[in-house]
């Protein structure tokens, strides 16, 4: 069986990518986030925070769980998109998976902080239920970090507004992206998406495909697809202050994460340059 993970933040097509493979990939089992799906953890919440604080001992069974729910598909592909991957189990990521492949999607940081700033506001004005989960006494957002991971420490000495908690979210997800596949030498089994450009190009897609050798059974690909779009919140613009706030986060990016996006794949990203220059 192959079993591929996107690697992503939210807000970043990962909504979409699930239901091009549910739609587009011959005898695959294809998930976004396993909500209600018995035997199969989302990973969000309280996993999140293990993680962080490196509790594998609550966080490990949760894991094996997950992986014995994998092992036992009977479908030739496993395909999931849940954004709790980097979040909940990038340290442990073999437990999940001995020959795994991945999809690394990359959208501008500015509209993933932007769009998960807005979806949050939304969740809070809709009151909606089990949100907010409390580890060791604190209150935190189900689908975010927590804020104690070690970026944030950068940051202590200034009070950063929720668009800039994004922002330095999504900084710390992609570190955790190109550690994971250096660490495991695991750069040969991932397939790069610019979400902007390439997430909705059939030739694109078409080429992801042939790259892990799945099988489409059809004479074009279904690409009118539906997408996660934030209820009543519009479209994604990004104001003066969003810029200026952007501006003053890479200002003080530490070096380990500057190097970084001045390599493959972010160095080709469209919006590189315009990240460090905004506002």
């Amino acid at each position: 069986m192959k079993t591929i993970f996107v690697l992503a933040s939210g807000r970043s097509g990962t909504g979409y990518l699930a239901h091009f493979f549910k739609s587009n990939v011959q005898n695959c089992y294809s998930t976004h986030e396993p909500y209600f799906t018995p035997g199969n953890p989302v990973l969000f919440g309280e996993a999140i925070a293990w993680n962080t604080q490196e509790d594998d001992e609550k966080l490990l069974p949760l894991l094996r769980q997950k992986k014995a729910f994998v092992t036992n598909i009977r479908q030739a592909v496993y395909f999931e998109s849940n954004h709790a991957f980097l979040k909940a189990c990038h340290r442990h990521a073999p437990i999940l998976v001995d020959e795994p492949g991945f999809i690394h999607l990359v959208r501008d940081p500015r509209y993933v902080a932007k769009s998960e700033y807005m979806r949050e506001r939304l969740i809070q004005r809709l009151r909606l239920p089990f949100a907010y989960y409390k580890n060791a006494g604190e209150r935190y957002f189900r689908w975010a970090l927590t804020g104690k991971e070690a970026i944030f420490d950068f940051y202590r000495d200034m009070k950063i507004s929720r668009f800039q908690f994004y922002l330095l979210q999504w900084v710390e997800i992609e570190y955790r992206a190109m550690q994971l596949l250096r660490k495991h030498g695991w750069h040969n089994r991932v397939f790069f998406i610019e979400v902007e450009k390439d997430l909705k190009n059939q030739s694109i897609l078409d080429a992801m495909l042939h790259f892990f050798s799945l099988t489409s059974g059809r004479s074009e690909l279904k690409m009118n697809l539906h997408t996660n779009k934030t209820p009543l919140a519009g479209k994604t613009v990004l104001t003066d202050t969003d810029l200026a706030q952007c501006k003053q986060i890479t200002a003080r990016l530490p070096q380990q994460y500057l190097s970084m996006l001045k390599l493959p794949p972010y160095k080709n990203c469209r919006w590189i340059n315009t990240l460090f220059s905004s506002g």
